[in-house]
């Protein structure tokens, strides 16, 4: 679809639905309270001054999502790019990597070595243990410090509660998919009593190689290995404190990067293994009769590791990368009441990574070994540090969120080519959003907020090859910035829900790298510098409409622009105009729908996207996609079935480096069994 012709589209969901919602003044109803958390303070998503997208446990399971990236396919304002079968890099507005930041539980899993563009690290969250997806866009470095610098994804996982009652259930589910495309298994076990309660789980997963569409046929290798281990508890310590503790484990073994061995001459390119683990404790104390409402405390241990295999056609030399980060935190946050109408969120947060990274060279031949210097260097330290203050006021039919942060980041690195380098950048961001609920139908919303992100040791301290190019270190950067402004409506009447907006980011101070005009190895030699200043505007609609007790219909609609001023060219990796039909129907123990995905053609390429050799030369053709399910349940078991791609369509996400699957039938069993209720 063109560019031009997308507004009319807008207007066309916008105003023929807002037409529709005004129907019958006896059948409008309030707005409804779906309560988020990643503001910090909970608060009702229908009122709030953000755009907000939301996935429950049951859309991610009906919609047969492999990996979390996945899940997110479809939802407005969102975009997802994959490198490699086990990867997927969630755009958020037209960012992704180390410019877009996802938190598991309110914790960050950003860190110092996520790199520019692309990156796998979501899909090391086992999508089996999400209760719910928040998706805030617009907004979140003030509420979470760098990164945000278009909005923040919160992965939340599942919610636990006290029973007067002791009860136990268990759960198995068992996935299939066609021609070996994927065997996987989880069992999981939950316990709720009056004072404590706990879930575990783990799941074993094997993916084959890709089939894609058309005559693509299967893309190897592409497939892998995945084993995940998961367990959270909560217990009421007495005196109105209450722990949460959770530790999370996930590793890939064998993973290769498809189109390094399609396009770049590569005999052998693999992560073997790639992991990480986490392990937090939260501890919350209320208060009553008290201008301090509650206090919350947390530390947390998170460590990714990842070991890197490459070596080309007709090369003796097997290159062996090593990287390793382990982060730290600590974090507190008070709620303060100071009117039946103000409260307040204030608090610290001091994150602090370690890296370690090494590589070797082996020759196959003779198995001489040489250790080289790593991708990062070795034993850097990162240590980002904030104070914050956020405010929420609520009065009659205005909503005001408002707030502002200081973060100081102190960056040590020794590197051979740098010599010793410490650096010290540092920001304050602020936050202003308001809304008015114009009727108990419709309210209005409009946002301005700061965002930012700090250099952090990818951009200062990379050595060697990455995607298509060679990099170098750099000595002196400074934040990227940035500045969300936007404007929308949410309704809810008669069955009808949904929102539209339209928003702008002005971006300055952005890391890019440029060329050096040298060449390393037949690759293209690149160092990073501030020297991009540009701007992404758009819109994004969603219309969701139950026309029937057991039948409801959904539209979503997104629009991306992306320009840099300073290059006089589109930005990387823009997303093209995509949107998603569903329909559901839903009716005692069957459950059954259909998806139609559309993403038009994206031709706005920048030099960069010209060069990178995973997007076809003019761009990327555009595809339809058409997904069916259905499920039935019965006593203990649940069966779910999914047929992908019916029309076997051979397509490709904008950046990705393997096409999606064609054709293909999944099955999907759960047994539940619910424990006896122990008096």
């Amino acid at each position: 679809m063109k560019y031009s012709q997308q507004p009319y589209l807008f207007c066309l969901l916008f105003f023929s639905f807002s037409a529709f919602a005004q129907k019958g003044k006896d059948s409008l109803q309030v707005l409804e309270q779906v309560t988020v958390t990643a503001t910090r303070s909970a608060a009702s998503a229908e009122v709030l001054p953000f755009t907000i997208s939301l996935l429950t446990k049951q859309e991610i399971n009906r919609q047969w999502s492999r990996t979390l990236p996945e899940a997110m396919t479809g939802l407005p304002g969102v975009f997802i790019q994959k490198t490699n079968h086990a990867g997927g890099s969630p755009f958020v507005r037209g960012l992704t990597g180390n410019q877009s930041l996802i938190l598991v539980d309110g914790i960050r899993l950003n860190n110092s070595i996520f790199r520019f563009g692309p990156n796998q690290y979501m899909t090391l969250v086992d999508p089996a243990q999400i209760e719910r997806i928040e998706v805030i866009k617009g907004t979140g470095s003030v509420q979470y410090g760098s990164d945000a610098l278009t909005g923040l994804i919160n992965l939340q996982t599942t919610s636990l509660r006290f029973s007067p009652e002791r009860q136990w259930q268990s759960t198995t589910r068992f996935r299939l998919t066609e021609s070996g495309m994927e065997l996987s298994a989880r069992p999981e076990v939950k316990y709720e009593g009056k004072r404590f309660a706990f879930v575990t789980g783990g799941s074993l997963k094997k993916f084959g190689d890709l089939r894609g569409g058309d005559s693509t046929g299967f893309q190897r290798p592409s497939g892998y290995q995945e084993a995940s281990y998961d367990a959270k508890m909560m217990a009421d310590l007495g005196a109105d404190w209450t722990m949460t503790a959770g530790f999370q484990w996930l590793q890939q073994d064998n993973v290769p990067v498809y189109h390094r061995y399609r396009l770049e001459n590569f005999a052998v390119n693999t992560s073997d293994p790639i992991s990480r683990s986490l392990a937090y404790s939260k501890l919350n104390k209320k208060f009553s009769r008290s201008l301090l409402q509650s206090l919350e405390l947390s530390f947390s241990y998170q460590g990714i590791q990842e070991t890197r295999f490459s070596r080309k056609n007709n090369s003796n030399t097997l290159r062996e990368e090593n990287d390793r980060i382990r982060t730290i935190s600590s974090t507190a946050d008070l709620l303060f009441r100071f009117t039946r109408h103000w409260t307040s969120n204030t608090g610290f947060e001091l994150y602090s990574d370690a890296v370690r990274s090494s590589r070797k060279d082996q020759d196959i031949v003779n198995g001489a070994i040489k250790s080289l210097r790593g991708l990062y260097p070795d034993g850097a330290r990162y240590l980002n540090y904030s104070l914050y203050s956020l405010h929420h006021i609520d009065w009659r039919r205005w909503k005001w969120e408002g707030g502002l942060r200081y973060t100081g980041i102190k960056a040590s690195l020794s590197d051979t080519t740098l010599g010793k380098v410490v650096l010290r950048p540092d920001a304050v961001v602020f936050q202003i959003g308001l809304s008015y609920r114009i009727s108990r139908t419709f309210l209005a919303y409009m946002n301005i907020s700061d965002g930012f992100r700090a250099p952090n040791i990818d951009d200062l301290g990379t050595l060697g090859i990455v995607d298509f190019r060679y990099e170098i270190p750099t000595s002196d950067l400074k934040p990227e910035r940035s500045v969300n402004y936007e404007a929308g409506l949410k309704f809810a009447a008669a069955g009808w829900k949904g929102y539209a907006s339209v928003f702008r980011t002005r971006l300055s101070q952005l890391i890019t790298r440029v060329k050096t005009g040298t060449v390393i190895n037949g690759y293209d030699v690149y160092q990073k510098i501030n020297v991009d200043r540009g701007f992404i505007r758009g819109w994004e609609a969603t219309v969701a409409y139950k026309f029937h007790e057991h039948w409801q219909a959904q539209v979503s609609a997104t629009s991306l622009y992306g320009q840099s001023i300073t290059r006089n060219e589109p930005l990387r990796r823009i997303p093209p105009f995509n949107g998603r039909f569903a329909l559901d129907y839903q009716h005692n123990r069957l459950n059954a729908g259909m998806m139609i995905d559309y993403a038009a053609d994206q031709k706005r390429l920048a030099q960069g996207d010209k060069d990178d050799n995973r997007i076809p030369k003019g761009g990327t053709p555009g595809f339809t996609l058409i997904n069916f399910y259905a499920g039935y349940s019965y006593r203990q078991f649940i069966v779910q079935a999914y047929l992908h791609n019916l029309l076997n369509t051979d397509y490709r996400t904008h950046g990705s480096g393997i096409n999606g699957m064609g054709r293909a039938f999944s099955i999907m069993v759960t047994i539940v069994l619910p424990g006896k209720q122990d008096q």
